[in-house]
């Protein structure tokens, strides 16, 4: 953060220098990640911006160790979060594509019935119990005729 009031007697105070409530803030730079503070109600973490100026850490200046700790799980937590948007992107694309597979089965389906449909008019149309009646008939027209040569020869 940048520079400011950091006494203990500010730390004290419940005001800050224009007189309004202070507020608790979390610092996530890089050389204070985590670390609370009290500033200006009117402090812009974004902008950086104080209407007064005043600032004041809350919290105990953090090792090394702990500071590298941190900025090591912000960047994990940072990369997970992009991961993430990933396989979400990933997983609708293929609920996109599994939808439109089931959507191809099922057209799929509904032209099969009704090849199907077709297949059962042709058998009904062109019957062949008329074809095989019509064999029986000639078969037994033949018998016929081969019964009435013999009696008459």
């Amino acid at each position: 953060m940048s520079r400011g009031t950091s006494s203990s007697s500010s730390r004290l105070s419940s005001n800050c220098n224009c007189q309004f409530p202070l507020t608790m803030v979390k610092s996530w730079t890089r050389e204070n990640p985590g670390r609370r503070l009290l500033t200006c109600k009117f402090y812009n973490p974004g902008t950086k911006f104080r209407a007064c100026q005043f600032f004041s850490w809350y919290d105990q200046k953090q090792s090394d160790w702990q500071r590298d700790v941190i900025n090591e799980l912000v960047l994990d937590k940072k990369l997970l979060s992009k991961e993430m948007e990933i396989v979400k992107a990933e997983n609708s694309h293929l609920e996109d594509q599994n939808k439109r597979l089931k959507e191809e089965i099922d057209l799929l389906r509904m032209m099969t019935k009704l090849d199907e449909d077709e297949l059962d008019d042709h058998v009904t149309k062109s019957s062949p119990k008329k074809g095989l009646c019509t064999v029986f008939y000639v078969v037994i027209v033949v018998c016929v005729m081969t019964i009435v040569v013999k009696v008459l020869i």
